[in-house]
Protein backbone atom coordinates (compact mmCIF):
# COMPACT_ATOMS: atom_id res chain seq x y z
CA UNK A 1 0.00 0.00 0.00
CA UNK A 2 1.26 3.27 -1.05
CA UNK A 3 1.59 6.17 1.79
CA UNK A 4 -1.04 8.85 1.97
CA UNK A 5 -0.13 11.98 0.68
CA UNK A 6 1.08 14.67 3.34
CA UNK A 7 -1.23 17.59 3.46
CA UNK A 8 0.10 21.27 3.49
CA UNK A 9 -2.35 23.19 3.92
CA UNK A 10 -2.58 27.08 6.15
CA UNK A 11 -4.99 27.22 8.76
CA UNK A 12 -5.74 23.70 9.02
CA UNK A 13 -5.74 21.39 12.65
CA UNK A 14 -3.51 18.73 12.35
CA UNK A 15 -2.98 15.29 15.10
CA UNK A 16 0.45 14.86 14.50
CA UNK A 17 1.97 11.96 16.59
CA UNK A 18 5.52 9.71 15.98
CA UNK A 19 6.25 6.24 18.32
CA UNK A 20 9.86 5.37 18.56
CA UNK A 21 11.49 2.67 16.95
CA UNK A 22 10.87 -0.37 18.54
CA UNK A 23 9.66 0.56 21.42
CA UNK A 24 12.66 2.33 22.88
CA UNK A 25 11.49 4.78 25.65
CA UNK A 26 12.33 8.58 24.17
CA UNK A 27 11.46 10.33 27.58
CA UNK A 28 13.74 9.24 30.49
CA UNK A 29 13.94 12.12 33.02
CA UNK A 30 12.35 15.88 33.31
CA UNK A 31 15.52 16.84 31.16
CA UNK A 32 14.48 14.94 28.28
CA UNK A 33 10.76 16.20 28.49
CA UNK A 34 11.87 20.09 28.62
CA UNK A 35 13.95 19.67 25.64
CA UNK A 36 11.60 17.77 23.46
CA UNK A 37 9.26 20.90 24.54
CA UNK A 38 11.84 23.66 24.22
CA UNK A 39 12.56 22.37 20.38
CA UNK A 40 8.49 22.49 20.06
CA UNK A 41 8.70 25.85 21.23
CA UNK A 42 11.65 27.11 18.88
CA UNK A 43 9.65 25.33 15.54
CA UNK A 44 5.93 26.05 16.08
CA UNK A 45 7.34 30.03 16.23
CA UNK A 46 9.73 29.31 13.36
CA UNK A 47 7.32 27.85 11.00
CA UNK A 48 4.06 29.74 12.55
CA UNK A 49 1.47 27.48 13.86
CA UNK A 50 -0.29 27.06 17.30
CA UNK A 51 -0.12 24.14 19.65
CA UNK A 52 -3.67 23.28 20.75
CA UNK A 53 -2.58 19.93 22.82
CA UNK A 54 0.47 18.03 23.99
CA UNK A 55 1.04 15.39 25.41
CA UNK A 56 4.74 13.63 25.94
CA UNK A 57 4.26 9.78 26.95
CA UNK A 58 7.43 7.13 27.51
CA UNK A 59 7.79 5.91 23.40
CA UNK A 60 5.37 8.64 21.89
CA UNK A 61 3.92 11.67 21.41
CA UNK A 62 0.44 13.78 20.54
CA UNK A 63 0.43 17.60 19.44
CA UNK A 64 -2.80 19.16 18.18
CA UNK A 65 -1.53 21.56 15.83
CA UNK A 66 -2.75 24.04 13.46
CA UNK A 67 -0.91 25.68 10.90
CA UNK A 68 -1.33 29.40 10.57
CA UNK A 69 0.05 32.08 7.28
CA UNK A 70 2.88 29.01 6.44
CA UNK A 71 1.38 25.20 5.52
CA UNK A 72 4.85 23.15 5.97
CA UNK A 73 3.90 20.81 9.10
CA UNK A 74 5.95 18.06 7.11
CA UNK A 75 9.29 20.30 7.76
CA UNK A 76 8.38 21.35 11.30
CA UNK A 77 7.92 17.61 12.49
CA UNK A 78 11.10 16.66 10.70
CA UNK A 79 12.80 19.79 11.97
CA UNK A 80 11.62 19.00 15.78
CA UNK A 81 11.94 14.58 15.13
CA UNK A 82 15.66 15.56 13.67
CA UNK A 83 16.86 18.28 16.69
CA UNK A 84 15.60 15.99 19.17
CA UNK A 85 17.22 12.63 18.30
CA UNK A 86 20.68 14.75 17.81
CA UNK A 87 19.97 15.38 21.55
CA UNK A 88 18.84 12.60 22.57
CA UNK A 89 22.10 10.31 20.96
CA UNK A 90 24.22 12.82 21.96
CA UNK A 91 22.94 12.26 25.29
CA UNK A 92 22.56 8.56 25.83
CA UNK A 93 25.79 7.53 23.67
CA UNK A 94 23.42 6.17 20.72
CA UNK A 95 23.03 6.76 17.11
CA UNK A 96 20.64 6.34 14.01
CA UNK A 97 16.34 7.05 14.47
CA UNK A 98 14.83 7.07 17.46
CA UNK A 99 11.01 8.28 16.01
CA UNK A 100 9.64 5.76 13.48
CA UNK A 101 10.47 6.96 9.81
CA UNK A 102 7.15 8.86 9.42
CA UNK A 103 5.23 10.41 11.69
CA UNK A 104 1.52 10.54 11.45
CA UNK A 105 -0.28 13.99 10.20
CA UNK A 106 -4.00 13.88 10.02
CA UNK A 107 -6.48 16.58 9.14
CA UNK A 108 -9.20 17.41 11.76
CA UNK A 109 -12.73 18.43 11.18
CA UNK A 110 -12.10 21.66 13.34
CA UNK A 111 -15.65 22.52 14.03
CA UNK A 112 -16.49 19.28 15.62
CA UNK A 113 -13.90 17.33 16.66
CA UNK A 114 -11.38 20.30 18.66
CA UNK A 115 -13.06 19.42 22.01
CA UNK A 116 -13.51 15.56 21.62
CA UNK A 117 -9.87 15.54 20.31
CA UNK A 118 -8.14 16.84 22.82
CA UNK A 119 -10.17 15.22 25.39
CA UNK A 120 -8.76 11.77 24.10
CA UNK A 121 -5.05 13.41 23.90
CA UNK A 122 -5.43 14.62 27.43
CA UNK A 123 -6.33 10.83 28.67
CA UNK A 124 -3.92 9.13 26.91
CA UNK A 125 -1.99 8.65 30.21
CA UNK A 126 -4.46 7.10 31.73
CA UNK A 127 -5.88 4.96 29.07
CA UNK A 128 -2.22 3.39 29.06
CA UNK A 129 -2.31 2.35 32.96
CA UNK A 130 0.38 5.83 33.58
CA UNK A 131 -2.23 7.30 36.65
CA UNK A 132 -5.65 7.44 37.30
CA UNK A 133 -6.41 11.24 37.23
CA UNK A 134 -5.30 12.94 33.87
CA UNK A 135 -4.76 16.40 35.52
CA UNK A 136 -1.66 14.61 37.41
CA UNK A 137 0.25 13.90 34.83
CA UNK A 138 3.04 16.30 34.58
CA UNK A 139 3.87 16.20 30.89
CA UNK A 140 0.73 16.85 28.98
CA UNK A 141 -0.98 20.16 28.55
CA UNK A 142 -4.07 19.29 30.49
CA UNK A 143 -2.74 20.78 34.27
CA UNK A 144 -1.67 24.34 32.04
CA UNK A 145 -5.39 24.31 31.37
CA UNK A 146 -6.56 23.48 34.46
CA UNK A 147 -3.92 25.59 36.80
CA UNK A 148 -3.05 28.47 34.08
CA UNK A 149 0.31 29.73 33.36
CA UNK A 150 0.69 28.45 30.06
CA UNK A 151 3.75 28.41 28.03
CA UNK A 152 3.99 30.83 25.01
CA UNK A 153 3.83 28.45 22.23
CA UNK A 154 0.86 26.79 24.14
CA UNK A 155 -2.61 28.23 22.83
CA UNK A 156 -5.19 27.17 25.18
CA UNK A 157 -7.53 30.01 24.85
CA UNK A 158 -10.26 28.68 21.94
CA UNK A 159 -11.01 25.26 23.70
CA UNK A 160 -11.15 27.35 26.98
CA UNK A 161 -13.36 29.53 25.16
CA UNK A 162 -16.25 26.58 24.53
CA UNK A 163 -16.13 27.00 28.65
CA UNK A 164 -16.40 30.51 28.58
CA UNK A 165 -12.88 30.43 30.37
CA UNK A 166 -13.80 28.19 33.30
CA UNK A 167 -10.83 25.54 33.81
CA UNK A 168 -12.77 23.87 36.33
CA UNK A 169 -15.55 22.85 33.70
CA UNK A 170 -12.87 22.05 31.12
CA UNK A 171 -11.35 19.40 33.49
CA UNK A 172 -14.74 17.98 33.68
CA UNK A 173 -15.34 17.76 30.27
CA UNK A 174 -11.69 15.73 29.86
CA UNK A 175 -12.65 13.59 33.08
CA UNK A 176 -15.57 12.70 31.88
CA UNK A 177 -14.25 11.10 28.55
CA UNK A 178 -12.84 8.63 30.80
CA UNK A 179 -15.81 6.45 30.69
CA UNK A 180 -16.82 7.25 27.18
CA UNK A 181 -15.89 5.99 24.13
CA UNK A 182 -13.18 9.04 22.52
CA UNK A 183 -11.09 7.06 20.02
CA UNK A 184 -11.46 9.17 17.19
CA UNK A 185 -12.37 7.62 13.84
CA UNK A 186 -9.37 7.98 11.03
CA UNK A 187 -10.69 7.95 7.53
CA UNK A 188 -8.13 7.05 4.75
CA UNK A 189 -5.43 7.18 6.45
CA UNK A 190 -5.82 11.01 6.75
CA UNK A 191 -8.86 12.23 8.51
CA UNK A 192 -10.77 12.86 11.33
CA UNK A 193 -13.80 14.14 10.89
CA UNK A 194 -17.54 13.87 9.08
CA UNK A 195 -18.41 12.26 6.03
CA UNK A 196 -19.10 15.54 4.39
CA UNK A 197 -15.82 17.10 5.44
CA UNK A 198 -13.71 13.86 4.20
CA UNK A 199 -15.60 14.52 1.23
CA UNK A 200 -14.69 17.91 0.42
CA UNK A 201 -10.89 17.14 1.16
CA UNK A 202 -11.31 14.23 -0.89
CA UNK A 203 -12.23 16.07 -4.03
CA UNK A 204 -9.53 19.17 -3.38
CA UNK A 205 -7.13 17.29 -2.92
CA UNK A 206 -7.55 15.18 -6.66
CA UNK A 207 -8.30 18.99 -7.99
CA UNK A 208 -5.22 19.90 -7.17
CA UNK A 209 -3.80 16.49 -8.35
CA UNK A 210 -5.46 17.02 -11.82
CA UNK A 211 -3.98 20.37 -11.80
CA UNK A 212 -0.58 19.13 -11.03
CA UNK A 213 -0.48 16.85 -13.82
CA UNK A 214 -1.43 19.54 -16.28
CA UNK A 215 1.96 21.36 -15.17
CA UNK A 216 -1.05 23.89 -13.56
CA UNK A 217 0.28 25.82 -10.74
CA UNK A 218 -1.16 24.80 -7.68
CA UNK A 219 -3.45 27.15 -5.20
CA UNK A 220 -1.32 29.49 -2.88
CA UNK A 221 -2.83 28.01 0.12
CA UNK A 222 -0.72 25.05 -0.51
CA UNK A 223 2.47 25.97 -1.96
CA UNK A 224 4.93 25.49 1.65
CA UNK A 225 6.44 28.96 0.67
CA UNK A 226 3.11 30.95 1.40
CA UNK A 227 2.15 34.46 1.07
CA UNK A 228 5.29 35.10 3.00
CA UNK A 229 8.38 34.10 0.99
CA UNK A 230 8.83 37.62 0.25
CA UNK A 231 9.50 38.55 3.76
CA UNK A 232 11.76 35.01 4.11
CA UNK A 233 13.87 36.50 1.34
CA UNK A 234 14.42 39.49 2.64
CA UNK A 235 15.04 37.96 6.18
CA UNK A 236 17.61 36.08 4.27
CA UNK A 237 18.91 38.97 2.47
CA UNK A 238 19.37 40.48 6.23
CA UNK A 239 21.86 37.44 7.46
CA UNK A 240 23.69 37.76 4.69
CA UNK A 241 24.44 41.02 5.07
CA UNK A 242 25.14 40.68 8.63
CA UNK A 243 27.63 38.25 8.15
CA UNK A 244 29.25 39.59 5.75
CA UNK A 245 29.93 43.14 7.54
CA UNK A 246 31.49 40.89 10.70
CA UNK A 247 33.16 38.99 8.55
CA UNK A 248 34.26 41.96 6.39
CA UNK A 249 33.28 40.09 2.81
CA UNK A 250 31.35 40.94 0.08
CA UNK A 251 27.96 39.54 0.56
CA UNK A 252 27.95 37.71 -2.73
CA UNK A 253 31.40 36.29 -1.60
CA UNK A 254 29.43 33.95 0.84
CA UNK A 255 27.47 32.73 -1.87
CA UNK A 256 30.17 31.77 -4.78
CA UNK A 257 29.75 27.99 -4.84
CA UNK A 258 33.32 27.32 -4.62
CA UNK A 259 34.41 24.89 -1.61
CA UNK A 260 36.41 27.80 0.66
CA UNK A 261 38.30 27.51 3.83
CA UNK A 262 39.76 29.68 6.29
CA UNK A 263 37.29 32.52 7.44
CA UNK A 264 35.13 32.96 4.00
CA UNK A 265 34.16 29.10 5.09
CA UNK A 266 33.91 30.08 8.74
CA UNK A 267 31.66 32.43 7.88
CA UNK A 268 29.88 30.59 4.72
CA UNK A 269 29.05 27.65 8.07
CA UNK A 270 27.25 30.70 10.08
CA UNK A 271 25.34 31.94 7.67
CA UNK A 272 23.97 28.74 6.41
CA UNK A 273 22.81 27.78 10.02
CA UNK A 274 21.32 31.15 10.65
CA UNK A 275 19.42 30.34 8.15
CA UNK A 276 18.49 27.48 9.35
CA UNK A 277 17.97 28.12 12.44
CA UNK A 278 15.63 31.37 11.67
CA UNK A 279 13.83 30.48 8.38
CA UNK A 280 11.35 28.13 7.84
CA UNK A 281 13.34 26.81 4.92
CA UNK A 282 13.84 23.48 3.56
CA UNK A 283 17.63 22.61 2.93
CA UNK A 284 16.94 22.60 -0.34
CA UNK A 285 16.05 25.98 -0.11
CA UNK A 286 18.75 26.89 1.70
CA UNK A 287 21.46 25.08 -1.04
CA UNK A 288 19.97 27.31 -4.01
CA UNK A 289 20.12 30.17 -1.53
CA UNK A 290 23.92 29.26 -1.42
CA UNK A 291 24.86 27.92 -4.49
CA UNK A 292 25.51 24.58 -2.55
CA UNK A 293 25.83 21.59 -5.08
CA UNK A 294 23.73 19.74 -2.95
CA UNK A 295 21.32 20.03 -0.15
CA UNK A 296 23.18 17.72 2.01
CA UNK A 297 25.89 19.95 2.40
CA UNK A 298 23.73 21.75 5.11
CA UNK A 299 24.14 18.84 7.01
CA UNK A 300 27.82 19.49 6.79
CA UNK A 301 27.77 22.99 8.00
CA UNK A 302 25.57 21.60 10.91
CA UNK A 303 27.86 18.96 11.92
CA UNK A 304 30.80 21.67 11.81
CA UNK A 305 29.34 24.17 13.90
CA UNK A 306 28.10 21.63 16.54
CA UNK A 307 31.64 20.14 16.89
CA UNK A 308 33.44 23.30 16.87
CA UNK A 309 33.42 25.33 20.12
CA UNK A 310 35.18 28.54 18.81
CA UNK A 311 32.98 28.80 15.71
CA UNK A 312 29.35 28.16 17.94
CA UNK A 313 30.83 30.88 20.44
CA UNK A 314 31.15 33.28 17.47
CA UNK A 315 27.53 31.88 15.86
CA UNK A 316 26.14 32.77 19.27
CA UNK A 317 27.58 35.78 19.38
CA UNK A 318 26.23 37.18 16.33
CA UNK A 319 22.93 35.81 17.24
CA UNK A 320 23.09 37.53 20.69
CA UNK A 321 24.41 41.13 19.09
CA UNK A 322 21.92 40.97 15.66
CA UNK A 323 18.98 38.95 16.64
CA UNK A 324 18.03 38.14 20.53
CA UNK A 325 15.50 40.94 20.33
CA UNK A 326 14.12 39.96 16.64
Amino acid sequence: MSRPRRINVPFTLYHAMSRTNSGDIAFHDPKDHLKFLHYLQQYVILFDFRVHVFCLMGNHFHLLLESRRNASISELMRRLLTAYTVYYNRRYDRHGHLFQGRFKSLVVDKSNYLLPLSRYIHNNPVRLGQLSFPETYKWSSLHYYIKGNEPSFLYTGEILGWFQGQRKEYARFVREGLTEQTKPVIISQKFIGGEAFVKRWINRLKQWDMEEQKGKTLPSCVKSQGAGREEEKSRAALFLGLVAREYRFAPEALRQARVRQGAIGEARTILINLLRDYLPWTCQEIAEFMNLSHKTMIYHHQSKLRKNGDLRNKYEKIVHKHLKNR
